[in-house]
């Protein structure tokens, strides 16, 4: 285990090298990380107050609720340090938890609208990674929490599959 661990926090700084070596990157990403999440609650929001998007929306809020939370639970008992400064831990992301929640949970109502959001979503995990936020392994398994959330949801919206419209 402290093997992949440590493998995971140079594959964290790799990833942080080569942002740093591109022309702007690091502010980019640092703008992306930034806009991730509310970026994510507008598009919410949006499908809410939208007619035909609606129960997608509300669908989707509820599972990217339910992925922060577990996500936070999770985070609070592993305490594992973040690569950054920041004092709390970082595995599983709660950002990608949320994110991942969303994207699936969007696919299934509006695939258009899901598939926009799943590039949104990667590209603003990789941009928590360059930013020091996070390493790959909080992102990924924050991701893995937000599937299992999207999941949950579609079981109580009565997907009897329990998938989210795959």
């Amino acid at each position: 285990m402290r093997r992949l661990l440590q493998l995971d926090r140079r594959l964290g700084r790799a990833v942080r090298r080569l942002v740093a070596a591109l022309p702007g990157g690091v502010s980019a990403a640092r703008v992306i990380a930034r806009v991730m999440s509310p970026a994510f609650r507008v598009a919410v929001a949006v499908m809410i107050l939208r007619r035909g998007t609606r129960a997608t929306g509300l669908r989707c809020l509820g599972a990217g609720v339910a992925a922060g939370v577990a996500a936070r639970v999770l985070r609070d008992r592993l305490r594992r340090p973040r690569p950054g400064d920041r004092p709390d831990g970082g595995l599983p992301s709660r950002h990608a938890a949320a994110s991942a929640a969303i994207a699936r949970t969007a696919a299934a109502g509006a695939p258009r609208v899901g598939r926009a959001m799943a590039v949104g979503a990667v590209v603003g995990m990789a941009a928590r990674v360059a930013v020091a936020e996070h390493d790959p392994a909080d992102i990924a398994a924050g991701a893995a929490v937000g599937l299992a959330s999207a999941r949950a949801v579609a079981l109580l919206a009565g997907d009897q599959r329990g998938r989210s419209g795959a």
